[in-house]
C-alpha cells in the first residue's frame, strides 16, 4: 500500500511537469571564469550559423525537437529506470535559411542534407537568392537522440554567382544544442579542483 502511495505521488508530481520535459536536459558544470557551479539547461533547439561561401552566402540551420508523450510518463520511466531505446528518440523538424551577402543574385542548388548520417527527405532544390536577400527552406523531419548536445551535419551543394566558381561542394558542420546557464546558489568548487 505504501509503495502504491509513493508511486501515485510520483505520478501526480510528474503530471505538473510539462510533456516537453524530456526535451530539456540539465547538467551541472564548473565555470572557470566565475569559479562557480552552474546548471546548463539544454533546449529543444539545435543551431548552426556560418558563411558557407565566405563573404557571399550565409547559412543558418535550425533543428527543433518534438516528442509527443503522455504527461509524466517519461519522468516516471526515467525515475524507475525503465526507459527503452525509443524513449530517447524525438522527431526533429529542420529549417534552412540562406542569406545573400552580395549585390548580385546567387544560384544555389541544394543536393542533400544529412544529420547524424540520416538524409533529410528533401528533393533537389534550385534556388535563386536575390542580392542582399534571404530565403528559407523546410527540410523535413528525421528521428534524433534526445541525449545528444551536438549533431554531425553534412551539406552537399552547388553555388553559382558572379564571384563564385560553380563547383560541387560538400561540407561538414556540428549543429550545437542551445544552452541556458543558470547560476547555482553561491556554491563554489572545492579549492583543490579549482587549482
Amino acid at each position: 500500500m505504501r509503495s502504491l502511495i509513493i508511486l501515485l505521488i510520483i505520478i501526480a508530481t510528474s503530471q505538473l511537469i510539462s510533456c516537453g520535459s524530456s526535451l530539456k536536459h540539465k547538467d551541472t558544470v564548473y565555470n572557470p571564469e566565475t569559479q562557480e557551479l552552474e546548471k546548463q539547461k539544454y533546449s529543444q533547439f539545435f543551431q548552426l550559423k556560418t558563411e558557407i561561401i565566405p563573404k557571399n552566402l550565409e547559412l543558418t540551420l535550425v533543428t527543433q525537437l518534438h516528442k509527443k508523450t503522455i504527461p509524466g510518463v517519461y519522468t516516471v520511466k526515467e525515475f524507475t529506470r525503465r526507459l527503452l531505446p525509443n524513449d530517447y528518440l524525438a522527431k526533429s523538424n529542420t529549417m534552412l535559411y540562406l542569406t545573400n551577402l552580395t549585390d548580385q543574385a546567387i544560384n544555389f542548388d541544394l543536393i542533400s542534407v544529412s544529420i547524424e548520417q540520416k538524409h533529410l527527405p528533401l528533393s533537389t532544390r534550385n534556388l535563386t537568392i536575390a542580392a542582399q536577400k534571404s530565403t528559407s527552406i523546410p527540410l523535413g523531419e528525421i528521428n534524433v537522440d534526445l541525449r545528444l548536445i551536438s549533431l554531425n551535419t553534412r551539406i552537399e551543394y552547388q553555388a553559382d554567382g558572379s564571384a563564385i566558381k560553380k563547383e560541387h561542394r560538400e561540407k561538414e558542420f556540428e549543429l550545437q544544442r542551445n544552452i541556458e546557464r543558470i547560476k547555482e546558489d553561491n556554491k563554489k568548487m572545492p579549492e583543490q579542483v579549482v587549482k
